[in-house]
């Protein structure tokens, strides 16, 4: 995780000398935190990858604060490797034995869905540190799903990724198109479709989880406030 990054601009095309000055700017920019161009597209990578986490959120906040860059850099896309490796190369020693409740939760959702819950993190060690669960019905199901890598010294959060509801006329629906992010900490299973009380800057309100994604490293761990409480029923029941 956090092995890059992707910068889109919104530039004049028939300006290609003024474009490729430009370009040049960013990347003497971006080298002084730690991040050089790739020579792929538009693909920037940490010169040290040990310092991945640091350098990647460093980048992304320097980007964003930069004035001569607004109105012109439209988009940051974080570059995650997720093929780190295959099932049969995960170890799984620390793991303990997953609640029965708990395996059900996911299995049923799989079956029903076809998809997994959510991927599978793993250390430089190949060490399995979240996920668990994903990479036992991998195994069961012969599932190729994703395997991301997170140093060991550097914190993990599970991310629930989705929009807002609110119940009205017996049925829960959707109020906003825009997707939001939340660290999910309870004991509770989750998976895409369960309706959660989240904290937002208005009070307390309810979301819908789409998707569950993972973030590393201590700075972007911290930009997420948590869930408050899992309502234990799902978007349709």
């Amino acid at each position: 995780m956090n092995e890059g990054l992707a910068l889109y601009l919104d530039l004049d095309r028939n300006e290609l000398e003024e474009n490729e000055k430009f370009i040049q700017r960013i990347d003497r920019l971006l080298l002084q935190y730690g991040i050089k161009y790739s020579g792929i597209m538009n693909l920037y990578l940490p010169v040290n990858p040990k310092d991945r986490d640091h350098a990647v959120f460093t980048a992304c906040k320097v980007l964003r604060e930069t004035d001569w860059l607004k109105g012109i850099l439209s988009y940051i896309l974080m570059a995650h490797q997720i093929r780190v490796c295959s099932l049969d190369k995960i170890l799984t020693d620390y793991m303990a034995e997953p609640g029965k409740k708990k395996f059900q939760y996911y299995e049923d959702y799989y079956r029903e869905s076809g998809h997994l819950a959510h991927g599978i993190i793993i250390d430089e060690n190949r060490q399995l540190r979240d996920g668990y669960i994903s990479y036992l019905l991998a195994l069961r199901y012969g599932i190729d799903t994703d395997v991301c890598e997170a140093f060991s010294n550097q914190p993990t959060r599970k991310l629930v990724c989705g929009r807002h509801v609110r119940f009205d006329e017996n049925e829960w629906k959707f109020i906003s198109d825009k997707f939001y992010r939340w660290v999910y900490t309870l004991k509770k299973p989750v998976v895409p479709g369960d309706i959660l009380q989240v904290r937002t800057k208005y009070g307390l309100a309810y979301m819908c989880v789409e998707r569950i994604e993972y973030v590393t490293g201590r700075e972007f761990c911290r930009e997420y406030s948590k869930v408050k409480r899992h309502l234990g029923i799902r978007m349709g029941q």
